[in-house]
């Protein structure tokens, strides 16, 4: 008997590859080994998910710096990591878009706060390609996040820009993954729905604030200096996609584009 993966010569009772480390699989496909395979993934307690979710939660310096320091067998990959987040995320404005999750209470009170009927028009356009791009937005942000991580934590421990990258992309899907699920688990009640999508981005930040202080061991003195340095490079950012706003429809008045 031979590896499927690697081809290498395989003792009959072998359960796994000595070469490739390979799983030896005898069995057709079925829907019940379908099933099996995405528990074993995802649910069995002892898998690389449910224990890099959980060290994230409490430990996040193990999962990155270990991570960063070579120690990769033992936690979900982060680019895979990452990709789970954006799918969890997916679904879930895949069903606000299809109307599975009411989220017209929201959208109503959000467009009773303009004046004019074009506020609210633009409002609803913004509304509707946020849900459309979601992921893609997010993908966006990522370099700029890197940017910050970089800028004011460089002298705490010195990653270059793939590390920051690293850093950036565990903790982003650990937020993205905790705060989803809360949103998905408050869809029983309209009220509760609204609460959560308002507190979401507040406990996002709240934990990077807690995983940024473990990561690079900072003081509660340091990283609420850099925090504060975190909002100033952020109204600088807001200003200058302010500008670049104002220059873009500039541009689209004068060409007849609008």
């Amino acid at each position: 008997m031979e590896c499927k993966n690697c081809l290498n010569q395989l003792a009959n009772n072998q359960k796994f590859c000595s070469e490739c480390g390979g799983k030896v699989i005898l069995e057709r496909i079925t829907f019940k080994s379908i099933f099996n395979e995405i528990l074993d993934k995802f649910f069995n307690i002892d898998n690389k998910f449910y224990q890099t979710f959980l060290t994230l939660l409490k430990q996040p310096q193990e999962v990155v710096g270990g991570y960063i320091d070579g120690k990769r067998s033992k936690y979900f990959n982060p680019i895979s990591y990452f990709a789970f987040s954006l799918t969890l995320s997916g679904i879930y404005f895949y069903l606000m878009q299809k109307g599975f999750i009411d989220y017209n209470v929201a959208m109503n009170s959000m467009q009773n706060a303009y004046e004019t009927e074009m506020q609210k028009e633009i409002a609803t356009k913004i509304n509707k390609f946020v849900l459309e791009y979601s992921n893609v937005i997010t993908i966006l942000f990522i370099p700029i996040y890197v940017l910050f991580t970089k800028i004011l934590f460089s002298k705490a421990k010195s990653y270059n820009w793939a590390e920051h990258f690293i850093v950036n992309i565990y903790l982003y899907s650990e937020a993205s993954i905790i705060t989803t699920l809360l949103l998905l688990l408050s869809v029983i009640n309209t009220k509760i729905l609204m609460t959560m999508s308002m507190l979401s981005f507040l406990l996002q930040f709240i934990y990077f604030v807690y995983s940024l202080k473990k990561v690079f061991d900072l003081s509660w003195k340091s990283i609420m200096v850099r925090i504060i340095l975190f909002f100033g490079l952020l109204f600088l950012l807001l200003i200058f996609i302010f500008i670049l706003g104002i220059a873009f429809g500039y541009y689209l008045k004068k060409n007849n584009l609008i």
